[in-house]
């Protein structure tokens, strides 16, 4: 009997960070996880990864579309996937994509299982709209995501506040996994070893940097969420107004990157390096800073910066990504209050060597909590509970389990 074939359509399309994730899954015995995919949305800043992949894949093509200010993404998934022999599906908790809705639809419809995968919460951008539309919306969106929610087979949240979330729309708790969503950092701690012999001062004359200044990294895709003009004007009053020694690195690329770089323009203590992926070459800059600092939303880089030592400051927002729950103000970074809290939390770390010592340590304990194999297991453990009880899947679990 042919194992049980299971369909993952998430993000739209396959991440430089996700790769890993797919590639361990793929060495899972006992079922086979066929990743649909196309092309990211332009603008977005999402680096894809490129083929030839390890595990199983099906391209499709996307289109993406603005309806009434909204991401909209057709993809030529839904016929690939119906004839292709699949016992199981899994797909993003978001509604954008209007493939994996229909999906769902009609395995639930085939009595097929369906796994959600995805944050939990249904905090939505138009949430922080004040227009009567932009409200009206946001609670539509909201009222379809728990409509999702009710009809899966079962959840799979990246945090234990999304699994929180989604046991109060009704899923049932045994039927809720929690990933903790996260990547590959064995290679990205390696590296980060490696980097700790290197000569700190060697490393920031090479990049033009001051000897004794207190280094900013950002990380990320440059585009308004990530507010890293925010930052540059912080890091300006810095300096200008307190005379403190900050310097600002940027590493990353997205559609705000040339009206960033015009914003400091002739500020030599602001360096823009492009978007570094390589965990060599990123750990020498990892090595010359001193905190990772994200105005706006985070993300994965959360767990990069812990990988490499680094403490993670932030500023709390009405709608931030799950992963700030590994965040914990005080011991591993810091979380702030808009700009002014901004301003006034890195005036105390420029100051505070005992702060920046404390923050340091905290984030190397971190970073041994953030482990990709356990994300994989705790997803093929999710898709085994909701197969069929006579497939050959659990009949592998079973034999998997037993002493």
């Amino acid at each position: 009997m042919p194992i049980p074939r299971i369909a993952i359509l998430h993000q739209g399309c396959i991440p430089v960070y996700r790769r890993a994730f797919y590639d361990r899954l793929a060495r899972v015995q006992g079922r086979e996880y066929v990743v649909v995919y196309g092309d990211p949305e332009p603008n977005s800043g999402i680096l894809a990864a490129e083929p030839p992949f390890a595990f199983s894949s099906i391209h499709v093509r996307n289109r993406y579309l603005n309806i009434f200010g909204r991401s909209v993404a057709f993809q030529s998934a839904v016929s690939p996937v119906l004839n292709g022999d699949f016992s199981a599906l899994v797909v993003g908790h978001e509604i954008k994509y209007i493939a994996s809705d229909l999906l769902l639809l009609f395995f639930r419809l085939m009595g097929k299982p369906v796994l959600l995968w995805g944050h939990g919460q249904t905090n939505d951008y138009f949430r922080s709209k004040r227009s009567l539309p932009g409200r009206v919306l946001g609670r539509m969106v909201e009222w379809v995501k728990s409509c999702m929610i009710r009809m899966a087979s079962g959840y799979m949240a990246y945090t234990d506040r999304g699994a929180e979330y989604v046991a109060k729309i009704g899923m049932p708790r045994d039927r809720i996994s929690v990933l903790w969503n996260t990547l590959d950092v064995s290679e990205v701690i390696a590296a980060a070893h490696g980097a700790e012999t290197l000569d700190r001062a060697a490393l920031r004359r090479e990049l033009g940097i001051a000897e004794g200044a207190i280094v900013l990294l950002f990380i990320g895709r440059l585009y308004g969420p990530k507010k890293v003009d925010v930052l540059i004007d912080v890091a300006k009053q810095l300096r200008e107004t307190y005379g403190l020694p900050v310097e600002l690195v940027v590493v990353g690329s997205g559609p705000d990157e040339a009206a960033l770089k015009a914003r400091c323009a002739d500020a030599s203590w602001c360096k823009f390096l492009g978007p570094i992926f390589d965990p060599k070459p990123l750990s020498r800059i990892f090595r010359v800073a001193d905190t990772v600092v994200l105005p706006g939303k985070v993300g994965l880089v959360i767990n990069h910066s812990f990988a490499f030592g680094l403490p993670v400051i932030t500023c709390r927002q009405d709608v931030q990504p799950p992963e700030i729950e590994y965040l914990t103000d005080g011991v591993n970074g810091l979380i702030l209050e808009g700009s002014v809290g901004l301003l006034e939390g890195l005036r105390h770390f420029a100051i505070s060597e005992d702060l920046r010592n404390r923050l340091t340590r905290g984030a190397i304990e971190t970073r041994q909590k953030l482990d990709l194999q356990h994300m994989v297991d705790q997803f093929d453990a999710a898709v085994a509970r909701v197969l069929p009880q006579t497939s050959m899947g659990d009949r592998v679990e079973r034999r998997r389990l037993a002493p």
